[in-house]
C-alpha cells in the first residue's frame, strides 16, 4: 500500500473508531473530534486565504480607507487577546458595503467581515468591538474547521489535510465562498463565540455589556421572528433574547470603555 493512502487510512480509521466509541458523547463532540484531527491549522488557514478572495470577489468592499483603517484598530486589540488562545490565526478584517445588512461573519483562519449595515445599527465602538470578538470567538474554536469535516466528509479532509488534491481545496474554499461562509453555526458554536468575546472585551478594557446591547438592537430589529417556543427549541441559533440574558448575566456588575464618540465621527460618512 503506497504511504499516503497507508497514512490516509490509518487516519481515517482512527477518527471512526473515537466517533463511534463511548468516549464521544453526542454529534457536536464528534464534530470537534473530527474537525481538530482532520482540518489542520495550515489547511484552515490555506482555506481561508482562498475564501476571502472569493467573499471579496462576490462582495463589494467599501471604498473608504479612513473607515477601514477605523475598524481595524478597533479590531487589533481584540486579536492580540485572541491570539493568546490560538497563536497561529491570522486576523484580518475588512468592511462590506450593504447598508441593508446588519451582519458580520468569520471565515476559515482568521478573515472577518463587517457589513455597513452592522456600523450603522451599533451605537458605539463597545458594540462593535463586541461583534468583532464574537466572530474572533468562532475562529478561536475553530468553529469552521468543525464545519468543514461535517459537511465534507473524511476523505476529502483526509487528503487535503496531506497536502493532496490542491484543486479539490480550490472548489470548497469556492463552495464556502458562494453558499457555506454566513451559514448558521450550532447553538454551542454560538453560545461559546459569546462566552470568549465577553472575555475579550473585558481583557481590552471595552464594556463586556455591549454585546448584549448590539442584540438587543438586532432584537428589535427582527420582523417575523420566531414567535413560538418550538420554533425557538428548533433553531440552529440561540433565541436571541435567550443570549442576551445569558451575556447579562455574565457581565453583571462589569463595566468598561464603550467610546461613543469615536465611533459616531468614524461612521458619519455612513450616515450622510
Amino acid at each position: 500500500m503506497p504511504r499516503r493512502q497507508a497514512w490516509r487510512s490509518c487516519l481515517t480509521g482512527v477518527l471512526l473508531a473515537a466517533a463511534t466509541s463511548g468516549m464521544l458523547v453526542g454529534c457536536a463532540a464528534v464534530r470537534q473530534t473530527l474537525g481538530t484531527a482532520l482540518v489542520t491549522p495550515a489547511v484552515e488557514n490555506q482555506l481561508g486565504l482562498r475564501v476571502a478572495a472569493q467573499v471579496e470577489k462576490q462582495e463589494r468592499v467599501l471604498p473608504n480607507p479612513e473607515l477601514q483603517a477605523y475598524v481595524g484598530r478597533v479590531a487589533a486589540p481584540l486579536a492580540a487577546r485572541a491570539r493568546l488562545d490560538r497563536p497561529d490565526a491570522v486576523f484580518a478584517v475588512t468592511v462590506l458595503d450593504q447598508p441593508g445588512q446588519a451582519n458580520a461573519f468569520a471565515v476559515p483562519g482568521g478573515h472577518l467581515y463587517v457589513y455597513t449595515g452592522l456600523l450603522l445599527l451599533a451605537t458605539d465602538e463597545a458594540e462593535l468591538a463586541g461583534v468583532l470578538a464574537h466572530e474572533m470567538g468562532h475562529v478561536v474554536a475553530r468553529h469552521s474547521a468543525n464545519q468543514l469535516a461535517a459537511q465534507y466528509g473524511l476523505e476529502l479532509i483526509a487528503s487535503m489535510a496531506l497536502g493532496e488534491n490542491p484543486s479539490e481545496v480550490a472548489r470548497t474554499a469556492a463552495n464556502l465562498g458562494q453558499a457555506g461562509v454566513m451559514a448558521r453555526f450550532s447553538r454551542d458554536d454560538e453560545l461559546q463565540a459569546d462566552r470568549l468575546a465577553v472575555g475579550y472585551l473585558a481583557d481590552t478594557g471595552y464594556d463586556p455589556n455591549a454585546l448584549a446591547s448590539l442584540f438587543g438592537a438586532l432584537l428589535r430589529q427582527e420582523s417575523g421572528a420566531r414567535t413560538t417556543p418550538l420554533e425557538q427549541l428548533l433553531a440552529s441559533h440561540p433565541a436571541t433574547g435567550d443570549r442576551i440574558r445569558r451575556l447579562q448575566a455574565q457581565t453583571a456588575g462589569k463595566g468598561g470603555a464603550r467610546r461613543r464618540e469615536q465611533f459616531v465621527a468614524a461612521t458619519a460618512v455612513l450616515r450622510r
